[in-house]
């Protein structure tokens, strides 16, 4: 689906690691602009006009988009560039996230706005930097915060304890334990 919806309109933000990756969206762009002009190669010749016609729309279209493409690399901050042609996976992005945070609100999102299955390399440092300031964010309550959205297996014994055991209260519901997900936004780098 995100594919298409690339493929249709261009949307720069599919290129994000969470969508299609940079090089994956750069290719469908490109195959998008070829395609039109391989299909029609299989349009009969008995009509020549029409073929005449939607070719000269195809190589308008085509030099417009180039022009357009042209201009919009002229205008952006060049260090975006290696987005548009990276090969960084979801889970290395938000790996990658995790690991160059320098606030608690930024960790947090790295792993509980996210599929758990793509913060499994991080396990252990998620586990220790949980310990290590869970007691102070119960007490400070910050906005987001919420124990709730935290699986057993990141806490430790002692706060699953005084939350209710093994019956404590769980915001995530029975999908999100299936298939690890979480309904928040997708992080963005500060």
């Amino acid at each position: 689906m995100v594919k298409v919806i690339a493929d249709c309109t261009g949307c720069l933000h599919i290129r994000h690691p969470y969508e299609m990756g940079g090089l994956a969206f750069s290719l469908s762009m490109v195959w998008a602009q070829a395609f039109p002009f391989v299909a029609l190669q299989f349009v009969e010749e008995s009509d020549m006009t029409t073929k005449d016609a939607i070719t000269l729309f195809l190589i308008g279209s085509f030099s417009v988009w180039l022009i357009l493409n042209v201009a919009f690399f002229y205008i952006i901050d060049i260090s975006y560039l290696g987005t548009f042609f990276g090969t960084q996976t979801a889970p290395q992005y938000t790996c990658e996230y995790f690991a160059t945070s320098t606030q608690d609100y930024q960790w947090w999102a790295a792993v509980f706005s996210n599929w758990l299955s793509y913060t499994k390399s991080i396990h252990d440092d998620v586990k220790v930097w949980l310990a290590a300031n869970i007691d102070r964010w119960k007490d400070e309550k910050p906005d987001w915060f919420n124990i709730e959205l935290i699986s057993d297996e990141f806490l430790p014994a002692a706060v699953i304890e005084a939350e209710g055991g093994k019956y404590r209260r769980q915001s995530s519901g029975f999908m999100r334990e299936i298939i690890g997900g979480s309904d928040k936004v997708h992080p963005a780098p500060q």
